[in-house]
């Protein structure tokens, strides 16, 4: 006998009905494609980049527009990433192995690329360039999106997801330079960059130093609204036979904060232990699970953390968003002087356990702070 599958995704892509809502977004997405318009999206973990920009380019791929998708995250130089762009687009263009050889004879006068192939040619192939060759002939590569588009008369469009990770390259603000450089200038291919790391995407393409400002619209990530997510639980419940009132549904989406990635957790491990309708029961039983899944992940990560650190995110969790340089708080918390409150800020912004929305401070992960206010705070 067959089990009934949950309904609710996370840690990968959500596809299909899987993805929830993000209408407007989309929308946005494949206009900004299809009328040549470079956009860079910006958002915290886990609240379905991914799955956005893949959904607007699921929609928008066709025999006029093609989209390629090249992540950064474990790429770790400047060569690697030459050889993925170069990689993705060719494969992303054409799937048999004689244009791939005929592309390389055109289109590389310079250098030239070793092809690699696996058990399966079509999807694990990829092409590889000498170092020294590839920093002196570098536009070769940067220009074959728009050389391949021009030649087969389409429109490309270039995904590139944590994009940030390029900045931890070495030489990154030269070879920003050139990415800068050689993108502008093309009229046949369209790039999305989009990345995690709020603080390095922000410093990477809204500083007025930096080689990509202005490269195209920034949009920053909003979370789906609680009455879609209300909505998506209780009709994904119903699809498989359970039963959840909105306000159990909305009670999961508010607890994690709308978090696209948690509520699909928080959904699932609810679902699981729900036999034919949810309670309070299954709900708590489900928060105990997310809060174990994570324990030992959350505990390993606060123990990297100052004294003053440990306290300024007790001041958070305590409801303290503003004013922590009030000598009230500075003593109640053990913060220090004002100055080390400006410290203790910035640290906690680029180790990512914290966000200011103006002067508000709001933690980054809400699991996080569901667990760090039952095992830490409640403890102070």
């Amino acid at each position: 006998m067959n089990e009934t599958k949950s309904p609710f995704i996370f840690g990968r892509k959500a596809v299909g009905d899987s993805f929830t809502d993000r209408e407007k977004e989309t929308e946005r997405l494949i206009s900004n494609f299809r009328n040549k318009v470079n956009t860079v999206l910006i958002s915290p973990r886990r609240w379905g980049k991914s799955s956005l920009v893949k959904k607007a380019g699921d929609l928008s791929d066709n025999e006029t527009q093609k989209v390629v998708y090249i992540d950064a995250f474990s790429l770790r130089d400047q060569g690697e990433f030459y050889k993925v762009l170069a990689t993705e687009v060719i494969k992303g263009t054409s799937n048999n192995i004689e244009t791939w050889l005929e592309y390389v004879k055109r289109f590389f006068s310079r250098l030239s690329p070793r092809f690699s192939f696996g058990t399966d040619p079509i999807n694990s192939f990829e092409l590889s360039f000498e170092i020294d060759s590839v920093d002196k002939n570098y536009q070769e590569i940067l220009d074959l999106p728009e050389k391949i588009a021009i030649d087969k008369n389409i429109q490309l469009v270039v995904c590139i997801d944590e994009f940030q990770n390029t900045a931890t390259f070495e030489e990154s603000a030269l070879f920003h330079k050139r990415l800068r450089a050689a993108w502008q200038n093309h009229q046949h291919v369209t790039y999305c960059i989009y990345g995690s790391k709020q603080h390095m995407m922000s410093a990477l393409f809204e500083r007025q130093s930096m080689p990509f400002y202005k490269f195209g619209e920034i949009i920053h990530l909003g979370k789906i609204p609680i009455t879609d997510w209300v909505l998506y639980i209780t009709q994904q419940f119903q699809s498989t036979g359970k039963i959840i009132s909105g306000l159990l549904a909305e009670k999961i989406a508010i607890s994690v904060k709308c978090h696209s990635y948690y509520v699909q957790q928080l959904s699932h491990l609810v679902w699981l232990a729900t036999s034919v309708i949810a309670d309070e029961e299954a709900f708590a039983a489900a928060i105990d699970d997310l809060l174990a899944q994570n324990d030992m992940l959350y505990q390993r990560e606060t123990d990297f953390l100052s004294e003053t650190q440990l306290n300024f995110l007790k001041a958070v969790a305590s409801g303290t968003s503003d004013g922590f340089s009030n000598s009230v708080v500075l003593q109640k918390f053990k913060l220090g002087s004002s100055a080390n409150v400006s410290k203790l800020k910035k640290a906690l912004v680029e180790k990512e356990f914290i966000e200011f929305r103006g002067k508000t401070a709001e933690f980054l992960d809400p699991a996080f702070e569901l667990w760090f206010v039952r095992e830490i705070l409640k403890k102070f």
